[in-house]
This record gives C-alpha cells, structure tokens and sequence, in this order.
C-alpha cells in the first residue's frame, strides 16, 4: 500500500514536470502567432461552405481546375507585393485549396445523403461569394508573410488542427488546412 505522503509526493512531481514540459507561456505565444492566420483559414472554410450550397443547388462540379489555377496566379502575384515568393504562396494555398474541395465534397454528399440542408436561398458565386472569398485570401497572405518564414513546429500545426476542428471542421479537412504549418514540408 502507498502512503498518502508518498502519493502527494508523486502527484506534486507529476504536475511539477508537466508544467515544466510544456510552460503555459509557450502555449499561449502558438495561439496568438497563429491565431489571425487560422481564424481566416476558419472563414475561406466557412464561405466554401456557401460555395459547397450554391455549386449542389446548381449542379456545378466541385472541381473548378481553370478557376483554381487563375486563383492561385492572381494570388502569387499578390503575394509579391507582400514579400512573399511563388513557393511560400502556393505552400499556403494549395492546401487550402484542397481543403475548401474536401470540405465542400463532405457538405454536398452529407446534404445528398439526408442531412439538414441549408434553409437559405444559395448565394451567387461570382458576385457574392467569390469577392469575400478574394478579400480572405489576400489578407490571408499577410497574416502568411508574418508566419511563413518563422520557426515552425509541430505545436504550431497541432494547435492549427485543433483550432479548426474546435470550429466544426473535420479532422480531415482541418489535416488539409494546416498543412503549411508542418515543419517538414519544405519552405
């Protein structure tokens, strides 16, 4: 049998090295280098959702290569005026392309399937959506040109991850998002 003195010992050990290990401090400072980057990756995700309701109402394939190739050259060269080269920005936005693709497959098969559907009128793509989504996107390239070029850790994408899946993302889709954040992918 352990000693009560024994066992507080421990517990006070325990919680002593976990403070130590990962410092509240450290914690905070991911969330809020991260957190204006993340909460925009949370709105592009939220406005494919608009896209996901107008494309199933309309029937336009998910899949738009032209306009996500004019997308992704419009914002290389936005990205130069923000100091960033054409690898930094497609490093951010080809996930996040694949990520709003993902997300919308997910939404269209869910409402195909049954599940609640949007009770609103589909917005326009051309003159209601994708202007919000051009204004996400190039203030997602400055708050990218401040993080991009910063040391990188595995914290910085779990904490991404966690953040987009504490919003309703799924894990699949939010893996997708933070991708850029990943250490291991070359800068």
């Amino acid at each position: 049998m352990i000693s009560p003195r024994l066992l507080l010992l421990s517990v006070c050990l325990s919680v002593c090295l976990s403070l130590t290990a990962f410092p509240a401090s450290g914690i905070a400072a991911v969330d809020e280098r991260l957190n204006p980057l993340v909460t925009l990756m949370i709105q592009r995700l939220q406005l494919s959702r608009e896209v996901a309701w107008s494309k199933c109402q309309t029937g336009i394939p998910v899949v738009d290569p032209v306009r996500e190739a004019r997308m992704l050259t419009d914002l290389k060269a936005a990205g130069r005026q923000e100091g960033l080269s054409s690898e930094e920005v497609t490093r951010l936005f080809i996930p996040q392309i694949a990520a709003s693709r993902r997300y919308q497959q997910e939404l269209i098969t869910g409402w195909r399937s049954g599940i609640d559907v949007p009770k609103i009128k589909p917005l326009d793509l051309a003159s209601e959506i994708r202007p919000r989504l051009d204004k996400v996107n190039r203030e997602m390239l400055r708050q990218w040109a401040l993080v991009c070029r910063s040391s990188l850790d595995w914290a910085d994408r779990e904490e991404a991850e966690r953040m987009l899946r504490d919003r309703g993302i799924s894990s699949d889709v939010a893996k997708i998002a933070s991708r850029p954040l990943d250490p291991q992918v070359a800068r």
